[in-house]
């Protein structure tokens, strides 16, 4: 008869219950007690696997039980007996488990026998009271975390037998000054010695191949370190945080920089990348405030994201050759650097003034955070990058040519010293947080149609009063509000408008105005590209006399303005058909020319909208 099929369900499910019990039972009997230890025996050797009640002051560990070798301290045997102060572990043990003494807070002495071949993960973790500890020759590896957050830990003695030393193995032991590895150690796990404030020194051997991710990670008390050539990986904030680190010496074998590796090593004030190296992760030295020198020998092929952002006393970079790739805002917020050098043989990055360029000048990748002043984009550029301008606080004014076609992700975040922005009808899209704190920025107009791609956060934390600025015929646009901001029509398209706004004036302000009573008009001062908030009656062209040649230089380049130069011996009658005007320069300065034959001549500059 078949019991599953004729017993009901809850009968089934009773009997099963009841047959999974007969079977577990055997299994709980095999625990058996010994005074006050607990032990499982496998016919030939006993395990400890706990205590009846927890020990206090000192334990003496037997060598047998029921005549048969202790060879197992099992997992958490001894777990949390908190007023547990010294453990003497006989020659008979081969091994410590799992979080054997994990939280044995009082445990003051610990004498590891040499019988002891491995020691599980977390064995020794917050055993705080620990102050010295010296691993037997007979250990090979040390375990995930087998002494972490033993913050009294002052003396730990690793022998030559150790090969690895695993994650997280001294992490948070804030006692320990100084960290001798041996030469036979090949790996350093991540987060090995994470959180070891107090740490100044440690020794990294020839034979490690390997730094771990997070290795030494908030060890701010140390002081310098040497990387050997035998290491050709630096994992991600293998150093971050380490604001102590004044000196760091990277040997030429190393590879790869992996991300945030020396984030906020504060104190550290140059670094050479070794030509062996490939490869600096993004973020690599991000924010460290006191570097003053970066040398990028040729090998470096890859700058990550934000590389050297934040990098606050760097005045000057140069990129080799090699660098085929280089992330956003590789120096943003550098807030002095002025320069920024690219090698002439690089076939894919290039500098104009400082200013770090795709080869072709298309797309503008990083403009020094330490200039001071206006910037004009290129005319050839077509996009500006992400966080290109980022954390320009000096920059008082950029404009850009109708070019380009795309501004990313906070290109100008943080520019602090904008006050106004125009942005040509070539535009169609706008990255998040372009202009994002910018403190200053009271106004942006724009020359056409609103950008199809546009996010929200674009204009936030920007001044008191924001307002943005549009022409007729403009679509996209609402009133008296867009997208949240202030908004305004500005009527018939005019160039002179937006200009007008960049200085602080009223979009219709009267182009024949004379705001600074210097004889200077508005229209003029708009044609000239000069600055009608000052007084501009000693900055007005003026025609020079060199030899048989008057020459008149002046700008030349501003949108709907007419120039012409004339000539005249009477101040009555005035002609062109002696003048001689040039081609406009990058700048947009032409100079026109007069022969001087020794009669009287005058010239004067005429404009017209």
């Amino acid at each position: 008869m078949n019991i599953h099929t004729t017993l009901p369900a809850w009968c089934r499910f009773l009997f099963v219950s009841f047959l999974i019990f007969l079977v577990q039972l055997p299994l709980s009997a095999a625990a058996q007690v010994s005074g006050n230890f607990k032990y499982t025996d496998n016919g030939t050797t006993i395990t400890i696997t706990g205590y009846v009640n927890k020990p206090t002051d000192s334990l003496i560990i037997p060598s047998s039980i029921i005549g048969k070798p202790v060879t197992i301290l099992g997992t958490y045997a001894f777990y949390s007996c908190s007023g547990l102060t010294s453990v003497t572990i006989p020659s008979s043990v081969t091994s410590i488990g799992e979080s054997a003494f994990q939280r044995c807070s009082g445990l003051t002495s610990m004498t590891i026998p040499s019988s002891v071949t491995s020691i599980g993960i977390y064995a020794f973790q917050r055993c705080s009271g620990l102050t010295s500890v010296s691993i037997p020759s007979s250990v090979t590896s040390l375990e995930f975390g087998v002494f972490s957050l033993c913050s009294g830990l002052t003396s730990v003695t690793i022998p030559s037998s150790v090969i690895s030393i695993g994650e997280s193995a001294f992490d948070g032991c804030t006692g320990l000054t100084s960290m001798t590895i041996p030469s036979s150690v090949t790996s350093i796990g991540g987060y090995v010695f994470q959180n070891c404030k107090n740490l100044r020194s440690v020794t990294i051997p020839s034979s490690v191949a390997s730094i771990g991710s997070g290795a030494f990670q908030y060890c701010s008390g140390l002081r310098s370190v040497t990387i050997p050539s035998s290491v050709t990986y630096i994992g991600g904030a293998a150093f971050q945080y380490c604001s102590g680190l004044t000196s760091v010496t990277i040997s030429s074998g190393v590879n790869i920089i992996q991300s945030y590796a020396f984030r906020f090593c504060t104190s550290l004030t140059s670094v050479t990348i070794p030509s062996s190296v490939t490869y600096i992760g993004s973020y690599a030295f991000i924010g460290c405030t006191g570097l003053t020198s970066v040398t990028i020998s040729s090998g470096v092929t890859n700058i990550g994201q934000a590389a050297f952002s934040g990098c606050s006393g760097l005045t000057s970079v140069t990129i080799p050759s090699s660098v085929s790739s280089i992330g956003d805002s590789p120096f943003a917020n550098c807030s002095i650097l002025t320069n920024l050098n690219v090698n002439a043989a690089n076939p894919n990055y290039s500098s104009v003034t400082g200013v770090l360029f795709d080869k072709w000048i298309t797309t503008v990748l990083q403009y020094p955070s330490g200039k001071i002043g206006g910037y004009t984009i290129p005319n050839s550029v077509a996009s500006i990058g992400a966080g290109a301008f980022s954390g320009c606080t000096g920059l008082t004014s950029v404009t850009i040519p109708s070019s380009v076609n795309s501004i990313g992700r906070s290109a100008f975040i943080s520019c602090k010293g904008l006050t106004s922005v125009t942005i040509p009808s070539s535009v169609t899209s706008i990255g998040d947080s372009a202009f994002r704190y910018c403190s200053g920025l009271k106004s942006v107009a724009f020359k056409g149609d609103a950008p199809a791609s546009l996010d929200l956060s674009i204009f936030d934390s920007t001044a008191s009063g924001f307002t943005v600025y549009y022409f007729n015929g403009a679509t996209g646009f609402t009133s008296p509000t867009w997208q949240g901001y202030p908004s305004v029509n500005m009527g018939a398209v005019s160039p002179v408008k937006p200009w007008l706004l960049s200085k602080g004036l009223a979009y219709d302000a009267d182009l024949q105005s004379i705001p600074n009573n210097d004889g200077v008009p508005l229209l003029m001062a708009y044609a000239l590209n000069l600055d009608p908030t000052t007084n501009l009656s000693s900055n007005m062209p003026k025609p020079t006399l060199a030899g048989n040649q008057m020459s008149l230089p002046f700008y030349a380049g501003s949108e709907g303005v007419t120039y012409s130069v004339e000539s005249s011996t009477d101040l009555k009658i005035w002609s062109t058909a002696e003048v001689t005007l040039g081609a406009p320069d990058a700048n947009g300065i032409r100079t026109a020319t007069l022969p001087a034959n020794g009669t009287s001549a005058f010239m004067r500059l005429r404009i017209s909208q």
